[in-house]
């Protein structure tokens, strides 16, 4: 049965031997099956779109925008003129890009890099490897510049105890947001002693800026009043205003849809995915790449003017690539602009001073 939850999949081939393969090869084909390693399986390349092999190159990328974790893979040799190929390899399942889950590379295409020739001088489009890396890359970029979370990753941190936060219903402050849901948090006292685990449905989460409160339920334990300071510390501890690392909290924060219910109160639909303000700075970001290779390739590797005289006739064709200008020059500064202009309106929504309640 095909999986409802499609998302881009990562194959990558490795010609250990690929200058013996390419005597007999020039392309490779990937397969894929839905149901399991023992397939049926279709091929998901095209014409267009299997991997090339290239000498001394010996790792190759595809990317499977509509794959699944669960999907398996497989591929084979292939020579494009003569149809014959090689016998199959054994089975296996790729690996997901996170990055390509904020801007796929097509998209990155169609918007960001529209009207681009993105081909060699053989006419040999380029690799998804290349694209793939730039988005990585930009998505890097832009969490670091901003401190922000935007592929989901797991944290785990310790919270001090104080008294007067303690009576306001453990009022804790994450250290990273959007908050997609808190997986543990406990009380811990030293010696690792573990006093209390709290239940999921007392979590209280402010995603967007990862304030995380606790409000006992109903039955037994939820007659225990936060306010009564002690409830929970033994009576060593129970007149300590401070105990350090008392809270140990592991939670899962970027953006991106919770897979517990209960990890996360309230809902927040405009966290669960990725922002279109955040997915267009990554796209600007990850173009600038491929316009410096592309312009570079315009006239031909390297060269910025190029002409042709037969029988007394000539004709010359002139770029804007040169040694210290890049062919697509114009588009990459406006593109340079508009991320600079962008990134403090980012870090003032994102990262700015907003209301908590305590």
């Amino acid at each position: 049965m095909a999986c409802e939850n499609l998302e881009p999949i990562s194959t990558t081939v490795i010609a250990d031997d690929v200058n013996t393969i390419m005597l007999t090869f020039d392309a490779i084909q990937i397969f894929r099956s839905v149901t399991g390693p023992a397939g049926p399986y279709n091929e998901v390349t095209a014409e267009g779109t299997r991997p090339r092999l290239e000498t001394d190159k010996t790792s190759y990328v595809f990317i499977d925008n509509n794959g699944a974790a669960d999907y398996y893979y497989k591929f084979r040799y292939f020579n494009t003129v003569s149809g014959i190929f090689d016998t199959f390899s054994d089975p296996g399942r790729g690996a997901p890009e996170p990055a390509l889950q904020v801007i796929s590379i097509q998209e990155l295409k169609d918007i960001y890099l529209f009207g681009v020739d993105l081909t060699n001088d053989q006419g040999v489009p380029y690799s998804n490897a290349m694209f793939v890396w730039y988005i990585k890359a930009a998505v890097d970029w832009i969490e670091k510049r901003l401190d922000l979370p935007i592929l989901p990753r797991q944290y785990e941190e310790r919270h001090d105890f104080f008294k007067y936060d303690y009576d306001k219903y453990i009022w804790l402050k994450l250290n990273h947001a959007p908050v997609i849901g808190v997986n543990e948090c406990k009380l811990v006292l030293p010696g690792e002693q573990i006093v209390k685990v709290f239940e999921k449905d007392w979590l209280h989460i402010q995603r967007f800026d990862g304030q995380l409160q606790m409000v006992p339920g109903t039955g037994t334990a939820g007659t225990i009043l936060l306010g009564a300071s002690g409830a929970w510390i033994p009576l060593i501890y129970g007149a300590n205003k401070f105990i350090p690392d008392a809270f140990r909290v592991i939670y899962e924060a970027g953006f991106g849809r919770p897979r517990d219910p209960k990890a996360v109160s309230p809902r927040d639909p405009e966290l669960d995915q990725f922002p279109p303000d955040i997915k267009h700075i990554v796209g600007m970001i990850a173009s600038l790449g491929p316009f410096n290779v592309a312009g570079d390739m315009i006239a031909g590797a390297g060269i910025a003017s190029t002409s042709i005289g037969i029988d007394g006739l000539s004709q010359s064709v002139s770029t804007t690539a040169s040694a210290t200008n890049a062919g697509y020059g114009a588009r990459i500064i406006q593109y340079q602009r508009d991320i600079k202009d962008q990134i403090p309106h980012l870090l003032r929504y994102y990262k700015g001073p907003r209301l908590t309640v305590a």
